[in-house]
């Protein structure tokens, strides 16, 4: 047995190198690239583990008390690096250049790896504390410098690794196996050398350019990939040819974070290297664990016919810490350019127009919709800037106000829609496209101009220079959006109506298919419902005496639907819930057309109270109800349809008067009578006096922080109480007559008691409607326009798990947590009882003594209410933290529940309408008052 161990061992030996050499070539190199993979993961892992605690380091310089943290970073794996030394289906020569550069690598890991853990053994001892983090900075330092070293290292070998692989490549160039790669390869390389060239900086805080050429030169790179990479997939066997789609599908990802790159690359975004380093890790990740999968993936399923070579991950580095800061001008925004170009002259086409030019035509329809977008936001942010400025206006209060601030990072140029949309150009004919690519330019300069105003108004709040003008320099910004939103309206009518012109000059490739047919009956209705829709904007302006007549309207909404089998005759239906289903736009588009046509007629001037512009209402309702279901219908179909556009809320900014400073009021000479406290049902408030001691109520009595304790077998006590005096100025709305109390509504907080206002939102998949969230939102940024340092807002959501979104933020702000209201969006379910609860929570946590401490709800629907979260209302309304019920939908609630709910928390009840949405959240912060206000 034993000489047969012996024999069996030798047999091994000799065997074993004639296996070796039997390895091919590609696989062996394979091993190599392997090795770079691994090790790149490894390089990425200490690259993210140095973020995070960059971020602890940061925290520790401005609050020392801080600890540092660091995680282990586990032992250096060998296993891949010995594989790839002993791979032997390479000539020896060659093998030993490979090692070679497989060592130098092997040997920068080793180097990190030493590092880090030394930066790990030094947190662990805190010595951070005893050296000030000196040598914290070296080490991270050192890390920053072996980080570039191993990638310059990597690629030095994979470069040796792609020669070789070539040295051994036997087959034809033309052999669609290597073309493939060859086309997948030049791809990923390109995507590699838009990353070494972006800059990753470790300190967030840096301001320095970002390479805004080189990535929208690599979007029109990649577009022109997508376009040809694929050709070879039908000479490709399953699955390999399966995996060409999934790396384009790669590529179009990649060609995603670039287009959101560029677009959020806005005046905010330069004041840091946040963007840039957000953008830098998303592509990284796309690249790695999409890109290079699926190319990996492509080698790994050729195997039977090819071995070929794969692609080695990227690995990070990070730049040395730019001094360059991103300067504001001072000058002012000069007027966009603007040309003039004589009306379009479009000839009739004989034969159908190509798939690129329809896609091309409609690029421009979803451009100028996305501009239209961008100019609603500016609108809204100018708006509530204009509510704002004006309580700055008077000369001797604006001092004493909290600081006036603008923002407008929500503004985004559409530059990447704009640079893809001017290479696809090419597909029209030159003297159409000259022209509409000119008119485009034209609405590009105009948005430019919107934001460089908008960057003036940066720089004029952030040095207060509305103390030294008056507003005059706001005032003359704000005129000027007036005109360029007027103009912007005007000029994208007319860019459309040349792009619809040069679409109808061309004849339908198949003009009896049931899309075509369809699709043509349902541009008629929304023809009408465009002509109505004007008919709204004229009358609202005052150019005609009345709205428009809905009669032909009607008679297209009815014919429509009366004609859709015949429109729609051998289209599949798939059912409403199917988004691929055509009969659903199609069926909604008809109805709405009517419903649109119905809503004109009954239409009523508001008879009280305040209200937002009624063309709003319709504005909603045409975008949302009949642009989105035609455009949704276009998509699905394949027949040369063209899309239409959305209309813009001409109304939405509008400029207010400047208000004169008030005159100062006349001194009372009577003496002041203090007003008795009204008392709300079960809570004796009492009347204050300077450092004087008063008994407190019999029942509850009071606890430390001033408000009554629950337990009512407690001790009475002698409370020294708040000298501010504090009076409730309206009982429940309940009782109240709420559309009185919105007819004489101030808009201001001055004089009030500060506020505690947690707002706990519903944003369940049932609010997303016209008349729910944007409502929601509205209301609330009416309120971000009073607020003032002392007010305190949180939001707590109670969409599916409830969170806090925004914990207690002072007034000072606004901006920030407009922010935040803009992010919301209407998903999950609903969990009410663990909502309510989490914001008596925050509420308690962030509590005002002597203030507007209150809980506002704002929900679509009634939910089941638990005993534990009943008795929780009941105690905490005690205790001076009421809750306040806000409702929100087409009609009004007939429930009961909800305004229970706000009974038993001492609060208010109120349904919110477009007419009462701009004030009713004002309301609730105007519960109390401050002494003698």
């Amino acid at each position: 047995m034993r000489r047969f161990s012996i024999l069996f061992i030798l047999l091994a030996f000799i065997i074993s190198p004639v296996a070796a050499q039997q390895e091919a070539p590609q696989t062996s190199l394979n091993h190599y690239i392997e090795f770079l993979s691994q090790s790149s993961e490894l390089v990425i892992r200490r690259f993210e583990m140095l973020r995070k605690y960059q971020d602890d380091v940061s925290r520790y310089r401005k609050k020392p008390d801080y600890g540092l943290r660091l995680q282990s970073s586990g032992p250096l794996e060998e296993y891949y690096y010995k594989k790839a030394l002993h791979g032997l289906g390479i000539e020896a020569g060659r093998r030993e250049q490979l090692n070679a550069g497989t060592e130098n690598v092997w040997k920068v890991l080793g180097k990190l790896d030493e590092t880090c853990k030394a930066l790990e053994t030094y947190v662990l001892l805190k010595d951070y504390k005893r050296d000030n983090l000196k040598k914290s900075d070296a080490l991270v330092a050192d890390m920053q410098s072996l980080f570039e070293r191993y990638a310059h290292d990597k690629n030095a070998l994979y470069t040796q690794i792609r020669r070789t692989y070539v040295e051994h490549q036997s087959h034809p160039a033309t052999d669609p196996y290597l073309l493939t790669e060859k086309a997948m390869g030049e791809v990923i390389a390109s995507q590699q050398r838009l990353l070494e060239a972006l800059p990753y900086y470790l300190n967030e805080e840096t301001s320095a350019e970002w390479p805004v050429t080189l990535v929208r030169q690599s979007m029109l790179d990649d577009e022109k990939a997508l376009a040809t990479i694929g050709n070879t997939a039908s000479q490709l066997q399953y699955p390999a040819s399966d995996m060409v789609g999934s790396f384009k599908s790669a590529l179009a990802s990649m060609q995603d974070i670039k287009g959101r790159a560029l677009n959020d690359h806005n005046f905010a975004a330069q004041q840091s290297a946040k963007h840039g380093n957000e953008v830098y890790m998303s592509l990284l990740k796309q690249f790695n664990q999409d890109m290079v999968e699926m190319y990996e993936a492509f080698v790994g399923y050729s195997k039977p016919v090819h071995l070929l070579l794969n692609y080695p991950k990227f690995s990070p580095v990070m730049k040395a810490e730019s001094s360059g800061d991103v300067v504001v001008s001072g000058k002012g925004t000069p007027p966009f350019q603007d040309k003039s170009y004589q009306p379009l002259n479009v000839k009739k086409a004989s034969a159908p127009a190509s798939a690129a030019m329809i896609k091309t035509l409609n690029q421009y329809v979803d451009w100028i919709n996305q501009s239209l977008r961008q100019m609603h936001m500016m609108q809204m942010i100018v708006r509530n800037y204009q509510s704002s400025a004006e309580y700055y206006r008077d000369a001797t209060k604006a001092p004493k106000r909290a600081n006036l601030s603008y923002s407008h990072e929500d503004f985004k140029l559409p530059s990447s829609e704009y640079t893809l949309l001017l290479a696809a150009s090419s597909a029209l004919p030159e003297p159409y496209r000259k022209q509409v690519s000119g008119e485009a330019e034209v609405l590009m300069n105009i948005l430019q101009e919107m934001d460089g105003l908008s960057i003036e108004l940066v720089r004029y709040t952030s040095e207060k220079q509305y103390l030294q003008d008056q507003l005059k320099r706001s005032d003359a910004i704000l005129d000027r959006y007036v005109v360029l939103f007027d103009i912007l309206d005007k000029k994208k009518e007319q860019l459309y109506n040349d792009i619809r012109r040069i679409h109808e000059s061309y004849p339908n490739a198949s003009p009896t298919a049931s899309w075509y047919i369809a699709g043509n009956a349902m541009l008629k209705t929304m023809d009408n419902a465009h002509d109505a829709m004007f008919g709204v904007r004229d009358y609202f302006r005052g150019d005609v005496p009345k709205l428009p007549e809905t009669t032909v309207l009607e008679a297209d909404s009815r014919q429509l639907i009366a004609d859709e089998y015949k429109n729609m005759k051998g289209l599949q239906r798939y059912g409403r819930s199917n988004g691929l289903c055509p009969y659903t736009p199609y069926e909604d588009l008809g109805t709405n057309a009517g419903r649109f046509a119905e809503k004109i007629q009954k239409y009523k001037p508001a008879s009280s109270g305040y209200a937002a512009h009624p063309y709003e209402s319709f504005y909603y309702f045409y975008n949302n109800e009949l642009v989105y279901q035609y455009n949704n219908f276009i998509e699905l179909s394949k027949a040369g349809l063209l899309k239409t556009i959305n209309q813009p809320d001409v109304f939405a900014f509008r400029r207010t008067k400047p208000q004169k400073p008030a005159a100062p009021p006349v001194e009372n000479e009577e003496p002041e009578i203090e007003k008795p406290v009204e008392k709300p049902v079960g809570n004796i408030a009492q009347v204050q006096t300077n450092n004087t001691e008063i008994p407190a109520a019999p029942k509850p009595p009071v606890r430390e922080d001033a408000r009554p304790l629950t337990n009512e077998a407690a001790p009475l006590a002698q409370v020294k109480r708040d000298t501010v005096y504090v009076e409730r100025v309206r009982v429940d709305t309940v009782y109240v007559d709420r559309n009185a109390q919105l007819q004489n509504v101030t808009r201001s907080l001055d004089g009030f008691a500060p506020n505690n206002m947690v707002l706990l939102l519903d944003v369940s998949s049932s609010m997303n409607s016209p008349y729910k969230l944007p409502l929601l939102k509205r209301s609330i940024k009416s309120l971000l326009t009073l607020v003032r340092p002392e007010d305190m807002i949180s939001i707590v959501l109670y969409s599916g798990k409830a969170r806090v979104v925004l914990k207690p933020t002072s007034g000072a702000k606004a901006a920030e947590i407009s922010r935040m209201i803009d992010l919301l969006q209407s998903d999950g379910d609903t969990d009410g009882n663990e909502g309510i609860k989490l914001a008596y929570k925050t509420a308690n946590k962030q509590y005002i003594r002597a203030g507007n401490n209150r809980i506002v709800l704002a929900t679509d629907g009634e939910f089941p209410v638990s005993d534990e979260v009943t008795d929780m209302i009941r105690q905490n309304a005690r205790q001076d933290i009421y809750l306040s019920v806000f409702t929100f939908g087409r009609n009004e609630h007939t429930g009961q529940k909800l305004k229970k709910l706000s009974e038993l928390g001492l609060g208010s009840y109120a349904h919110v309408t477009d007419a009462s949405a701009d004030l009713q959240l004002i309301l609730e912060a105007q519960a109390k008052k401050l002494a003698g206000k």
